[in-house]
């Protein structure tokens, strides 16, 4: 079902509350357009981009109805199909204005957007200024998956792991500082060939 709140606003200017509404959908990267609701009033519609409903299966749009009760302000909000303006006619919105989505418009309010036009027009209404509400929370990003930890240095003597920075081998106690045979260079654990002068490294017995 759609929300509904009303307003006391005598002299309020629909034409230039629905730019409001209109320029704030655009700057949160929603594509918008303004309608002539049937009966009177205005309708603005928002919906994601293409790229977004593809990704999050939200086709349709949030329409936000706009319409004068004497000297009160009626808002109306709720999900309907996007009106394709280039293929109906102006006569024809009449005929064929789209049906509310009660199940769509439950996608909309957990994306909190509702309540951020309702808070929006609240303050325009009470301030008749333009008003800075911030950006709806973006979706949680999924954390990256952990890496896995590198494989840790080997006893050249008895080929168990030794912790990092060990002497030893707690293993079989061998000493885990060896030097190269030929130039005296200290050498990596578990080094096959000296990185110093590149000779090869018998290994312990």
């Amino acid at each position: 079902m759609p929300e509904q709140r009303m307003y006391h606003a005598p002299g309020l200017d629909l034409h230039e509350l629905a730019g409001v509404v209109s320029d704030w959908f655009q700057s949160q990267q929603f594509e918008t357009q303004i309608l002539e609701a049937p009966g009177g009033g205005l309708v603005v519609q928002a919906r994601q981009p293409e790229t977004w409903r593809s990704i999050l299966g939200m086709s349709s749009a949030l329409n936000v109805t706009m319409t004068r009760q004497d000297e009160n302000l009626i808002v109306q909000m709720g999900a309907a199909k996007w009106v394709d303006k280039a293929a109906v006619g102006a006569v024809g919105l009449l005929l064929f204005w789209p049906a509310l989505i009660p199940a769509a418009y439950g996608a909309w309010k957990q994306k909190q957007l509702p309540n951020q036009v309702f808070q929006l027009i609240d303050q325009y209404v009470a301030t008749g200024q333009v008003p800075v509400i911030p950006p709806a929370p973006a979706p949680a990003k999924k954390a990256p998956a952990p890496t896995a930890a590198p494989a840790g240095l080997q006893c050249p003597s008895c080929g168990q792991p030794v912790r990092e920075g060990a002497k030893f081998c707690d293993n079989c106690g061998a000493p885990l500082q060896l030097n190269c045979p030929q130039c005296g260079q200290a050498l990596r654990p578990g080094a096959k060939f000296c990185d110093n002068c590149g000779a090869k490294v018998e290994a312990a017995a």
